[in-house]
Parts: C-alpha cells; sequence; structure tokens
C-alpha cells in the first residue's frame, strides 16, 4: 500500500507564485476596462452583453474575468498552508487552460485585424499564451510536487464532509445537466451557422469566451465535482466552489438582464423558452451562493492511521506485534476518485481549500 502524499514546500510556492501571476494579469485587464468605461454601471452592462453605450476605449474583459481574478486570489492565499492545495492547484490551472484556450481562434477574428484594435489584440495574444501556460504549469506543479507525508496521526481536514458531499453531488449535478440541456435546446433550436458562432465566437470583445463553449466548460466541471461528491473526494471543494462562483457570476447577469428588460413583469405573457431560461437564471444564483459556505467549510479530520477505520484498513494478520500508534499504519493515495463508489485508502488528504 503506497504512502499518504503532501505537496512540498517548493510546489506550493511555485503555485501561489502562478496563482498570484494570473490575478496580477486578469485585475491590470480590468483595471484597463474600468479606466476605459464611462463608468462602472457601463462596464457592469458591457458584461452583460447588452452593453447601454460604448466606453472611451474598446473594453475587452468578461464577466468571467472578476470571477477568475477571485479564484486566482483565493487560491495564492490559501495554497501555502492547505491540506488540499494539490487539488486547488490541479483544479484552477485545469479551469484556467479550458477557458483560455477558446482566446487562441477568438483573437484570430477577421475584425481583431484593424488598425484601431492593434495594440490591444498582440497583448491580448501574449496575456492568452501567458495564461495557458501558467494554466498548463499549474497543473504539472500539483503532480509533480507531491512527495511521502511521514507525519503520523489523523490528516488535517480536506475532504467534504457527508452532507457538503451529498449538496454538491445534487446542486452541481443538476447545474451541469441544466447546462447540457440549453446547449441541446440551442442546437435545435438556431440553424447551424449561427450555433456555430455559439463556439466560434464571431465578433466577440477580444477577451470574451464564446457562449458555448463556457457553457459546457461550466457543465464539464460541475459534472466532475458532482461525480466526486457521494464519495468525498478532495478535489470536490475547490473545483466545485470554483463551479458556485461561475454558477452565480452567471445567474447575476440573467438575472440583471431580466430585470433592465422588464421579464419579470412580463413573465406570464413569456413563451415556455423564455421563462424557462428566467428560471434558470435564478437556479443557478441560488445554487451558486448556497454551495459556496458549504463547500468553503472544511469537512471531519481524516482518521488516517486508525486500525479498522474506512479511510485505513486493519493491521495484516501477519503483523508481528499490535500496533503501537497512528504511526504504525500504512496509508495510500491515488487520484481523486472519479465516480460514486467506496472512499479511497487511507490519503494525506490532497487538495483542500
Amino acid at each position: 500500500m503506497t504512502q499518504p502524499q503532501t505537496l512540498t514546500a517548493g510546489a506550493r510556492l511555485t503555485g501561489a507564485l502562478l496563482c498570484a501571476f494570473l490575478a496580477l494579469l486578469t485585475a491590470a485587464w480590468i483595471a484597463r476596462d474600468i479606466h476605459a468605461a464611462r463608468s462602472l454601471g457601463d462596464l457592469w452592462w458591457f458584461w452583460t452583453g447588452a452593453p447601454k453605450r460604448g466606453g472611451r476605449a474598446p473594453l475587452t474583459t468578461g464577466i468571467l474575468d472578476p470571477v477568475l481574478l477571485l479564484v486566482y486570489a483565493v487560491a495564492a492565499a490559501v495554497v501555502p498552508r492547505s491540506p488540499s492545495a494539490a487539488a486547488v492547484l490541479c483544479s484552477v490551472g485545469a479551469v484556467t487552460a479550458a477557458l483560455r484556450v477558446s482566446s487562441l481562434w477568438v483573437l484570430h477574428d477577421d475584425w481583431t485585424d484593424s488598425t484601431a484594435l492593434h495594440d490591444l489584440h498582440r497583448r491580448a495574444v501574449l496575456s492568452t499564451f501567458a495564461a495557458l501556460a501558467a494554466g498548463l504549469a499549474l497543473v504539472i506543479t500539483s503532480a509533480a510536487g507531491r512527495r511521502p507525508d511521514a507525519a503520523p496521526g489523523p490528516r488535517p481536514r480536506a475532504r467534504p464532509g457527508a452532507g457538503a458531499g451529498t449538496t454538491a453531488f445534487l446542486l452541481l449535478g443538476a447545474a451541469g445537466l441544466v447546462a447540457v440541456a440549453w446547449e441541446i435546446y440551442w442546437a435545435v433550436e438556431l440553424p447551424g451557422d449561427v450555433y456555430e458562432t455559439r463556439f466560434t465566437g464571431k465578433h466577440l470583445p477580444l477577451l470574451w469566451m464564446p457562449g458555448g463553449w463556457a457553457s459546457l466548460v461550466l457543465a464539464a466541471i460541475a459534472l466532475t465535482a458532482a461525480g466526486g461528491g457521494l464519495a468525498r473526494a478532495v478535489y470536490v471543494r475547490p473545483l466545485g466552489l470554483v463551479a458556485a462562483a461561475f454558477l452565480a457570476s452567471s445567474g447575476a447577469i440573467g438575472i440583471s438582464l431580466a430585470v433592465r428588460f422588464e421579464l419579470l413583469d412580463r413573465f406570464g405573457d413569456l413563451d415556455t423558452g423564455a421563462q424557462l431560461q428566467v428560471v434558470t437564471w435564478f437556479f443557478q444564483l441560488a445554487a451558486g451562493l448556497a454551495l459556496i459556505p458549504v463547500l468553503a467549510r472544511r469537512g471531519p479530520e481524516d482518521p488516517a492511521g486508525v486500525p479498522g477505520t474506512p479511510w485505513a484498513p486493519a493491521y495484516p494478520p501477519y503483523a508481528p506485534h499490535s500496533p503501537q500508534g497512528p504511526q504504525d499504519s500504512h496509508g495510500g493515495f491515488g487520484p481523486p476518485p472519479q465516480g460514486f463508489g467506496p472512499p479511497p485508502p487511507p490519503s494525506s488528504p490532497p487538495p483542500g481549500w
């Protein structure tokens, strides 16, 4: 049986610095747009996709940028001491790479070649490659920085509690399925060339992610986190918190549009599709806000090393003598479970916020 694993101090420092770099990169673009917009309100409506008026200069960021800024800042702060540091780094890196890769084709759209956007376009391309490199580096650091953990006794709390795991399974599973259902609906309802733009991102602002691509990434994140919820996998908390933040921001954007265009006042007159869209926005906001405090709270201590517990099998029959203490137990750590099954062998909970 393999020995429990932990993330080395060097890997933690490297991961924290990479997260801080991503936070500064994102903050710089948001600050640039705050300066270019006529007001914060105008920037907000630009993020919703229904701008009221243009800025003093072309705006570039989208609603996911402030969400990612928050994710990076929190990750940089918790990674140095978190018992779930490896899962945090892997989750943040994978999500960053999955979202930013869409910029590789958005930034090659013909309209971005205009002289007025030339300098912005160049900086956006450099930022995209830097973010992709940092995201991949986070994933590599989370894998390569693991070392055997010789510390005896119960492990620091990293896994979600049973209630939190079940809540994540239900809410994130439902959110992921809803996102997939909407993509199927749009694929059927929209003409092929129009639906294609949900992924190609034609004529999008420089740093925006295509709506269809972002929706599928959100569905993948939510369903992956939901899949480990019942098994109380370590990665559920960091990945679930990222998904919750995306859900809350999506719901907030949608409700803002519903209020602005008086969809709530005319709810009874809307067609079924529009009504379901409004309901989806409220569900996303409620689910995201409910999941954040649930997943932010650590679960019970992992009783690694206690003979006969689900996390540490009893000593083998050939043991020459009774165990003298927790340090005699032999734990193991493997990749976080990807489905609903019995808990993994003893581990020094890798990742946690």
